[in-house]
């Protein structure tokens, strides 16, 4: 859905030749898993198989003070997601809730694609 954020991994004093970046195979993969969701909810559709995907935002994990701080900022809620927070959308997915979903993207962000 969202390329990411290269500014989110720049470090402080180094030159711009060397500073990390989120490699393009990130962006390439999540766009492959979408399609490749979209392609497998209309091949099992008829034996009565759903395929949505599970979109999350960053997940709080140990990371540096720093890291948190700038991820947050980039959340309209604020911070990142603690683990237990997906849960709801997981159980929602493997529920009945959503027994006539198939082929979509469930979106767990904070808000961060509202921007």
């Amino acid at each position: 859905m969202l390329g990411p954020d290269q500014r989110l991994y720049r470090r402080e004093g180094l030159p711009d030749d060397e500073q990390p970046v989120k490699p393009v195979t990130y962006s390439v993969v999540k766009a492959g898993l979408d399609g490749m969701t979209r392609w497998l909810a209309t091949y099992w559709a008829e034996q009565g198989v759903r395929v949505n995907t599970l979109t999350v935002g960053g997940v709080e994990n140990g990371q540096p003070d720093d890291f948190i701080a700038r991820a947050a900022s980039r959340i309209p809620l604020g911070r990142m997601a603690l683990p237990h927070e997906y849960r709801g959308a997981v159980v929602f997915l493997l529920s009945d809730a959503s027994s006539f979903m198939t082929g979509a993207n469930l979106v767990v962000d904070g808000g961060k694609s509202t921007w």
